[in-house]
């Protein structure tokens, strides 16, 4: 039905890293903190969107919460 060639080349995505499921998955090494789970990914209470905005607020950093 189609006379398109195949590609050449394979295209495969990069490796995702693993995570645990019910385990804070933000930062490097990984925080493994009690966590639910948002659209970004596994969160804990200091990590979630709500909590880190809190956190940025409490710091002074106002500036961060306005980008």
């Amino acid at each position: 039905m189609s006379d398109q060639p195949t590609p050449a080349v394979q295209i495969t995505p990069p490796p995702t890293p693993k995570t645990t499921p019910g385990y804070c998955e933000t930062g490097r090494p990984v925080c493994g903190e009690p966590a639910r789970l948002y659209p970004a990914g596994w969160r804990c209470g200091l990590h979630s969107p709500a909590g880190w905005a809190a956190h940025l607020a409490s710091q002074g950093d106002a500036n961060q919460l306005a980008a």
